[in-house]
């Protein structure tokens, strides 16, 4: 009668001398790995973009013989400075408000800086009762 499977597999002892462990994993894991190109295309049309962008961009120098465009904003070197208002015509202005007493707003009553109502306090919702 053949002996047993399981009396054969104790019998069993592997030779491990040629198999490098570490390698075989590391096989193992490149292997499983797919090539996956498609981030270093996605980098490349990227940076592409960019010196594309930054060419066009790129300030140029005014051809010899024209004047360069002004800029948008105006310079504020050239721009002249406000006058400084008339004291007569502030004094005078002073004057007319202080004169007119019937043509201001009425002044609000003072009346209570504090609503009557409580404060809002966190959670408030969520509690049953009020803490206070």
């Amino acid at each position: 009668m053949s002996e047993s499977f399981a009396d054969r597999l104790s019998r069993f002892t592997p030779d491990g001398a040629g198999l490098d462990r570490d390698g075989l994993l590391f096989a193992a894991g490149r292997a499983s790995a797919r090539p996956n190109r498609g981030w270093m295309a996605l980098t490349g049309a990227l940076a592409a973009c960019q010196l594309l962008t930054m060419t066009l961009l790129w300030p140029r120098a005014a051809p010899v013989g024209l004047p360069a465009p002004s800029p948008h904003v105006p310079d504020l070197v050239d721009r002249a400075a406000p006058s400084a208002p008339d004291v007569s015509e502030l004094w005078a202005l002073g004057q007319r408000v202080y004169q007119s007493e019937g043509d201001l707003p009425p002044a609000s009553a003072p009346g209570p800086m504090v609503a009557a109502d409580p404060p809002l306090r966190a959670l408030a919702a969520l509690a049953p009762y009020s803490v206070e």
